[in-house]
């Protein structure tokens, strides 16, 4: 992201906090709206596996760890489960912003392994096995387009309300 986008976007926000509540909350539907694009890319491209994977809660045994495929079963995870988990989380914390990212948790669809599939991994045999770089990928190609989407409608959005106002 280039310098002026970013500062762009800081004006705005210090404006949008001045503002009222509800104008607030439908800034926030906006910038959920202009998310959008950014995980359409993601989805785009996430790799899809050729076979389902399990996730073990390991018990220990005289202070060892089972094997791998031993205790219970938390979770399995299904090709294209992590395609689903992307979504535009409208979480409490965030006051004017969003988080884009996956589901953790969900009940048909878990983010729980994304970082060992965009990350490279040690295996157990000591090699490293490298990482797709996909979250990368889609920022670089839709992070500008999304951005410029979130400048236009927040800039509507707190023009329309100071016009409304009768402020400048």
């Amino acid at each position: 992201m280039d310098a002026r986008l970013q500062q762009e976007i800081n004006v705005l926000g210090g404006k949008l906090r001045r503002m009222s509540a509800d104008v607030k909350n439908e800034a926030k539907k906006d910038i959920k709206e202009a998310g959008g694009l950014l995980v359409a890319a993601l989805k785009g491209r996430v790799p899809v596996g050729s076979k389902p994977h399990s996730r073990y809660k390991r018990i220990k045994k005289k202070g060892k760890r089972m094997p791998k495929g031993f205790g219970v079963k938390l979770a399995t995870y299904r090709p294209g489960n992590l395609r689903r988990a992307y979504r535009v989380l409208n979480l409490r914390r965030t006051k004017l912003g969003v988080i884009i990212g996956p589901l953790l948790g969900g009940k048909s669809t878990d983010g729980y392994y994304v970082h060992m599939v965009n990350n490279d991994v040690k295996q157990a045999n000591g090699t490293i096995r490298a990482g797709k770089r996909f979250v990368q990928a889609a920022i670089a190609a839709a992070g500008d387009a999304a951005l410029q989407n979130i400048i236009g409608l927040l800039s509507r959005r707190i023009n329309a309300e100071a016009q409304k106002q009768g402020i400048k």
